[in-house]
């Protein structure tokens, strides 16, 4: 099968607002990373349902699209009420990956963020990726420009530390796929943070590592280090091997 998105189709390119609600925002009336993640997660999935890729194609095909990294980079605060505009296009492949990237604007047109995504297809009937030389999925990268100017690499390891919390994997953790959704993971990194902390200051970087999947019932431990001031590392783990891994770095408010 060959799905060719052709240059000139106004889907190469797509765009779509985002209200922020209260149950989004922290409590200075922000919104937090989990929740703009959580909207570049929708604008991908409706990305992709126009280009014929959805779930509905997914399912018949026995195929699923998971990501693998994610980065976010934001350099002003979104607050409650405000619209965004979320624009994506496909960027780029590299090895395995097909790599989505993201621009973020406020309410004025301003560009305010800049995010990237690296995604494998994989075909769910051998459990395996289907590497993009196969050319079942294609893209047209012919003039497309990278709105994230820097690649992604594995983030290295958390050493010398110990759990700080832990987590069960509830029912109402798992997506339609029956996985648990990729924006628990930041939540649950996010929680390693102290709370007075998180009061005064704000993450304007994030950047993920997914390893492996956390399933229903399953303990999930998380244990934090710390770089430099405002420069975290979040690792989560289940049974001592890894799952996650998570930089965020943080400013005052």
């Amino acid at each position: 099968m060959d799905i060719k998105m052709e240059s000139k189709s106004p889907l190469k390119v797509y765009k779509e607002n985002f209200k922020v609600h209260t149950y989004e925002v922290d409590i200075h009336n922000r919104l937090t990373i989990q929740a703009l993640a959580q909207f570049l997660q929708e604008a991908a999935s409706n990305h992709a349902a126009l280009l014929g890729l959805g779930v509905e194609y997914l399912l018949k095909n026995n195929r699923t699209w998971v990501v693998s990294r994610l980065a976010v980079e934001i350099e002003d605060l979104i607050s409650l009420g405000e619209v965004i505009t979320i624009k994506t296009w496909p960027a780029d492949t590299e090895k395995l990956f097909f790599i989505r990237d993201f621009e973020i604007k406020n309410s004025s047109g301003k560009i305010i963020g800049t995010a990237t995504s690296y995604w494998v297809f994989i075909d769910t009937e051998k459990g395996r990726p289907v590497h993009p030389s196969k050319n079942e999925v294609t893209f047209d990268y012919k003039d497309i420009q990278r709105g994230f100017k820097r690649p992604l690499t594995k983030l290295p390891p958390l050493e010398n530390s110990l759990p700080s919390k832990s987590f069960h994997v509830r029912y109402s953790d798992l997506d339609l796929n029956n996985h648990v959704n990729n924006i628990k993971y930041i939540e649950w990194g996010m929680e390693g943070i102290d709370p007075d902390y998180r009061k005064a200051h704000i993450p304007f970087s994030l950047e993920i590592n997914f390893l492996s999947e956390a399933k229903y019932s399953n303990m999930v431990e998380l244990s934090m280090g710390k770089d430099h001031p405002g420069d975290f590392q979040h690792t989560l783990f289940i049974d001592n091997t890894e799952i996650c891994r998570i930089r965020s770095d943080w400013r005052t408010t």
